[in-house]
């Protein structure tokens, strides 16, 4: 374990707490995702049941980042930074849309991007970017 695969699990805790305060979790961006699979690529049992788990995962939103923080820190460099976008349902997508949103529609406030879920998110983002491998 090195020591900034700990400071990586701090990270982690911060943002999934906080994810879970604001009840943000992954489910609706990986519910969006399945539905485009199960209707443009392929659709059968197998990928029913991976989706399930991968959307089961997602829903627990800041426990699944909590968990990858834990993977990360015990050096399960890949299962825990896939827990983490899992659990922050690819957060970077979602607030990067947010923000081109805001800014097409003409509300663009950088004050209304740092509620407790948007900085739970970023944490998120951070915690994955700060990994360092063995």
């Amino acid at each position: 374990m090195s020591s900034k695969n700990s400071k990586v699990l701090g990270v982690a805790l911060v943002a999934g707490i906080l994810l879970l305060i604001a009840g943000v979790s992954g489910l609706a961006t990986w519910e969006t995702i399945k539905e485009f699979v199960t209707e443009n690529v392929i659709d059968n049992g197998i990928v029913q049941v991976v989706f399930a788990i991968l959307i089961f995962i997602a829903s627990l939103g800041g426990i699944s980042v909590i968990i990858g923080g834990f993977l990360i820190w015990k050096d399960k460099i890949g299962v825990g930074k896939f827990m983490i976008s899992l659990g922050a349902g690819l957060g970077l997508i979602g607030l990067i849309f947010s923000v081109i949103v805001a800014i097409l529609d003409g509300n663009f406030i950088v004050g209304s991007f740092f509620s407790i879920g948007s900085i739970g998110l970023i944490l998120s983002i951070i915690a994955r970017l700060m990994v360092k491998k063995g």
